[in-house]
């Protein structure tokens, strides 16, 4: 058998979630631990003008008996997404080593068809007070925060959901089917818009396959990407616009950045079977490509206030960290000494 201390060095990070207010990064991995590292030092040293370094983990939970494929954070809660369970901690009882779960939500199983379905993507709608969760059961569905509920699903992929956004009233998902659904989420009927990235020349891979694994909106604008190409479309329209790189292999992470701290321009970054990380301009072109310590990058998590800094992990023991969209600034190990 493997033993734990091998596990930890060839551990997987799929999701991470930071929590403001508590000055937390939490990252979830494939042994279903939360790995928590404390900014507070980091955040106070920028606001100074200086960057210290991020180092060892303020502490590693032991989250769910499956993999955390994703995570996402509201003011009070840290929620992760395993196989058939959403779990929210306080992110306050998580600064106080407390470990306990607040509360829990469990996913209907259809043994018949998909038995229990892994939580692939979760968004949070803090006017509603809903979490979306992007489900390998083909649907997304949105539980309300105060009671637990399902309050609707909304159904269209002929495969598993991998990513759901919200943005305002819009619903966004993509998935394993290679479309992307767009719908009012006030009423989640029937979908909006309906985008097929692999059926564009510029996009198709055949050679990868026509999944795609994660997209953002802005405003008007949705980026995607997966076994296909990158490419940023704009809604109204559903015209392609932009191709983005990497060229030849496979996407993980897509997501439009704002602008920084330091002045620069916000674009596009995109991320995934590669050891690198991208941040594109708009308009296609590459301003920076970081270098990343995974062979394979399945998360990038971007925070531009009260300062910028930019966190990569995946297929490796190590996390990156950056203090802009430039460059690598340093690399934190995940396993605890």
């Amino acid at each position: 058998m493997v033993s734990d201390a091998l596990k930890k060095l060839y551990s997987t990070t799929f999701s991470q979630a930071y929590s403001p207010d508590e000055a937390l990064l939490a990252l979830g991995n494939k042994e279903g631990e939360i790995t928590i590292f404390d900014l507070k030092n980091v955040n106070q040293s920028r606001e100074g003008g200086g960057g210290e370094r991020l180092r060892r983990p303020f502490q590693i939970v032991n989250g769910h008996n499956d993999a955390i494929y994703s995570m996402v954070s509201t003011p009070d809660f840290c929620i992760t997404g395993s196989t058939g369970v959403i779990a929210g901690r306080r992110w306050s009882d998580l600064r106080k080593m407390k470990t306990q779960t607040a509360w829990t939500i469990a996913l209907e199983s259809d043994q018949s068809n998909f038995g229990t379905p892994e939580i692939n993507s979760l968004a949070y709608d803090e006017d509603r007070g809903l979490v979306y969760a992007a489900c390998g059961d083909w649907k997304t569905h949105a539980y309300d925060l105060e009671s637990g509920k399902r309050t609707m699903s909304f159904e269209g992929h002929d495969d598993y959901v991998h990513d759901v956004v919200i943005s305002g009233n819009t619903v966004a998902s993509c998935g394993e089917d290679g479309a992307v659904l767009v719908w009012d989420g006030r009423t989640g009927r029937d979908p909006c818009h309906k985008l097929t990235p692999h059926t564009h020349d510029q996009l198709q891979r055949p050679n990868i396959g026509r999944f795609l694994t994660s997209l953002h909106l802005n405003n008007d604008w949705l980026v995607c990407g997966g076994g296909p190409k990158a490419g940023v479309f704009h809604l109204r329209s559903l015209a392609l616009t932009t191709v983005l790189p990497p060229s030849s292999s496979a996407v993980h992470f897509t997501k439009f950045t704002d602008n920084t701290q330091d002045g620069a321009q916000g674009g596009i970054v995109v991320a995934g079977a590669t050891p690198r990380v991208f941040v594109c301009s708009l308009a296609g072109d590459v301003t920076a490509e970081i270098q990343s310590s995974s062979p394979c990058i399945y998360t990038v998590h971007i925070i531009n206030k009260p300062y910028t800094l930019m966190t990569m992990g995946g297929m490796s023991s190590k996390m990156d960290v950056c203090f802009n969209l430039n460059y690598r600034d340093h690399v934190v190990s995940l396993v605890e000494d």
